[in-house]
């Protein structure tokens, strides 16, 4: 359950877990949605489960130490097939968390948006997965959960001291003018910048497919130092490319400041000295 947790926060368990044993609050047993949600609850957690118990399955433990337990005519998978084998079961798993978390949206369960998971998307310019694929499309529920602080180290360390703090708080309040002319550029720039943060930070294990994408066919091991190169050169490309928003957002916040400002179309006269005239 910790592997849950992790994701969604104790208190979705713990809410959940109330509703299983049918001891949840009114608003949770009341809405039609609960059972639902339990169930992905319950898919994931088996599935986390079951990853750690299948390395040991194949394994036979006594008093001469461990040894491979198979039958006369069973033959072992290889180590790449057992690789697949895990990564698909961690791929289910984490699908499970995404409808569990798609299903705590849609219900918008009071345990679920007075939690501290929910609240990191406070203050954000970023606030729900559907706006983040719209600029980085990840599909992904739970990796928004995960990217969550990534958006507001970008959008604190980045985004505020270029746009300043009283531009960046009347963007957050939904000013019109200021939406316009820096919103979309400056959720571009968050986006890239934090996909960029997460293909370097997080495991490759969370990503989704098609994040860092390695096609090939070889042992697991030079697979996992392929990925380590294609996740390098995609971080370099978000970078490059955020890089560009940046200065566009730049440029659009000089043309706020600049409206209003009195222009002094003073121009000095020719300065004369021993090596000609300059101005």
């Amino acid at each position: 359950m910790r592997d849950v947790a992790a994701i969604t926060g104790t208190e979705t368990l713990e809410e959940l877990a109330r509703f299983y044993a049918g001891d949840a609050a009114p608003e949770t047993a009341e809405n039609p949605l609960a059972p639902e949600a339990l169930r992905y609850l319950q898919q994931a957690v088996a599935l986390f489960s079951w990853l750690k118990i299948i390395p040991t399955l194949d394994a036979h433990h006594d008093e001469n130490g461990r040894r491979a337990l198979r039958g006369e005519n069973e033959a072992a998978l290889t180590a790449l097939e057992q690789y697949k084998d895990e990564a698909n079961i961690r791929h289910l798993a984490f699908e499970a968390v995404d409808a569990l978390i798609e299903t705590l949206d849609r219900a918008q369960f009071p345990f679920w948006t007075q939690s501290r998971k929910y609240r990191l998307r406070r203050g954000l310019l970023i606030r729900d997965k559907e706006t983040f694929d719209e600029y980085y499309t990840t599909g992904s529920h739970r990796l928004f959960l995960t990217l969550l602080p990534m958006i507001r180290e970008v959008q604190q360390a980045t985004v505020a001291p270029l746009m300043g703090r009283d531009l960046l708080a009347r963007l957050l309040d939904g000013d019109a003018e200021i939406e316009d002319r820096t919103g979309d550029t400056a959720r571009r720039a968050i986006a890239l910048l934090t996909m960029k943060k997460a293909v370097e930070r997080l495991p490759v294990e969370v990503l989704p497919d098609g994040v860092v994408q390695v096609n090939q066919s070889s042992p697991v091991n030079q697979k996992l130092r392929a990925e380590k190169e294609a996740r390098a050169a995609v971080a370099a490309a978000l970078d490059e490319d955020a890089a560009r928003y940046l200065r566009q957002l730049s440029d659009a916040v000089a043309e706020i400041r600049a409206e209003g400002a009195v222009v002094d179309f003073f121009v000095p006269g020719p300065i004369v000295h021993s090596k000609g005239i300059s101005f």
